[in-house]
C-alpha cells in the first residue's frame, strides 16, 4: 500500500502535521525511533506570539516581512494548540509575558519590533518596569508531557498510524513514490520492513533533503527549579538567565543556549544568579536539549526533491516553533494558496475527500 504521507519523527511538528492531514482524510504514517511521547514532550512549555530578540534578529537578517511571517505562523500555531487542548479537555494556564530579551533597549527600538508584531496580528504593548522598557503580551503555560500525550492521542484518533521504536535504514526516491526501509529497535530483529508514500516529512534529519537543511549541532540549556513562587513569564537578555516561568512547584529558570562544554559553568552561573535574585537555592537542576536555529527562524519547507518536506532546527520539537512548523507543513502538503505546485497529488486529494465523506456518514 502506498500511503499519502510518511512523517519521520513523532515530534511536535510531526504529530501536528499528521493530525491535520489525517483529519482531512489522508493516509498518514508516523515513524519514530523513541518510545511514545519522548520526542514530543520536550521544551519549556510556554506558548507566545514571538520573542522580541527573535523578531529583531530576523528583521535584521531577512527583512521585516520575514519577521512578520514568523509571527503569523506562531499565531496559527497558538490557535492549533488551543484546539488540541480544548479537544483533550485541558485548561491551560494563562499569564503575562514581560519580554526584556533585547536587554537595555530604547523605546524606539522596541516600538519597531512592536509594529512588526502588531502588523502581523499580535496583541503586544510596550511596558515599563524597574529594569527598563520591554514588550508585554499574553502567553499560554502548558505541561510539555501532558500536551505531547494529548497531541499523540488526537493524531491517532484522526487516523494517523504511529509506530515507535523503529529506525530508518534506507530511503529511496522512485517515480512519484518514496520507499522507506525501517527496522524495529529490538536486538533479535534482523528483518526489515518497507513503507511507501507519495510524500515524506523529515523532522529528524535522516533523509537527504532533511540532512541538507541541518542547522548545526544541538545546544543545551541549564535549568533550575526554585520553591519561590512567580506569577508571570519573564525573558532576559542573558546570560546567566534567559527565561523564568511559573510552575506548580514554584519557578523554573532557564539559562542561555550553550555548547556541551559550557553547560557546567552556565549551570553554576544560573545557580549563583538565583541565590542573589531570590535568596534561595534551587532544589532541582537539569538541562534541556535545544535545536539551534537560523537567526531565530525555524527551518521548514519543501525540498527540491519531489515529495520531500522537512523541518529542522528548533522548528521540529519546541512547543511554539514545532506547532507553527507542523501547521505550515500541513498547508504545504494540502497545496494551500501558493503551495499548489508542491502539494500532494490529485489522486491523494480525491481519495482523502472520499474517505472524509465516508467517515462523516458513518
Amino acid at each position: 500500500m502506498v500511503r499519502d504521507v510518511v512523517v519521520l519523527g513523532a515530534t511536535i511538528a510531526g504529530l501536528t502535521a499528521a493530525r491535520r492531514l489525517a483529519a482531512e482524510g489522508f493516509a498518514v504514517m508516523v515513524l519514530d525511533p523513541n518510545p511514545e511521547a519522548t520526542s514530543a514532550a520536550i521544551g519549556h512549555g510556554v506558548g507566545a506570539v514571538a520573542h522580541a530578540s527573535t523578531c529583531a534578529n530576523m528583521a535584521g537578517a531577512y527583512g521585516e516581512e520575514a519577521a512578520a511571517e514568523h509571527v503569523r505562523r506562531n499565531l496559527a500555531g497558538l490557535e492549533e494548540i488551543r484546539k488540541v487542548l480544548a479537544t483533550a479537555g485541558i485548561t491551560p494556564g494563562e499569564t503575562r509575558l514581560n519580554d526584556h530579551s533585547l536587554g537595555v533597549a530604547l523605546v524606539r527600538e522596541l516600538d519597531r519590533v512592536r509594529r512588526i508584531m502588531a502588523g502581523a496580528g499580535a496583541e503586544v504593548e510596550i511596558i515599563d518596569g524597574p529594569s527598563g522598557p520591554g514588550l508585554g503580551s499574553s502567553v499560554l503555560l502548558l505541561d510539555p508531557h501532558e500536551y505531547a500525550t494529548a497531541l499523540h492521542a488526537q493524531a491517532h484518533q484522526a487516523g494517523a498510524r504511529i509506530t515507535h521504536d523503529v529506525t530508518v535504514t534506507h530511503i529511496r526516491r522512485l517515480d512519484g513514490v518514496t520507499e522507506i526501509t525501517i527496522r524495529r529497535n529490538l536486538a533479535w530483529v534482523r528483518d526489515v520492513e518497507v513503507v511507501s508514500a507519495h510524500a515524506v516529512v523529515d523532522t529528524l534529519g535522516v533523509s537527504p533533503w532533511g540532512a541538507l537543511a541541518g542547522a548545526g549541532r544541538a545546544q543545551y540549556v541549564p535549568t533550575l527549579r526554585l520553591e519561590a513562587p512567580s506569577e508571570e513569564v519573564r525573558l532576559h537578555a542573558g546570560p546567566p538567565v534567559w527565561m523564568r516561568r511559573p510552575v506548580a512547584e514554584g519557578t523554573l529558570l532557564l539559562g542561555p543556549k550553550c555548547a556541551p562544554a559550557q553547560l557546567v559553568p552556565a549551570a553554576a552561573a544560573l545557580a549563583t544568579w538565583a541565590a542573589t535574585e531570590f535568596g534561595v537555592e534551587g532544589d532541582r537542576e537539569g538541562q534541556l536539549v535545544i535545536d539551534p536555529s537560523d537567526h531565530g527562524r525555524p527551518i521548514v519547507g519543501a525540498s527540491a526533491i519531489p515529495g520531500g518536506f522537512y523541518t529542522r532546527g528548533n522548528g521540529r520539537g519546541e512547543l511554539m516553533n514545532g506547532t507553527a512548523s507542523g501547521c505550515y507543513l500541513a498547508a504545504l502538503l494540502l497545496g494551500v494558496d501558493v503551495a499548489r505546485n508542491v502539494g500532494l497529488p490529485w489522486a491523494s486529494k480525491l481519495r482523502a475527500v472520499a474517505t472524509r465523506t465516508l467517515f462523516r456518514r458513518t
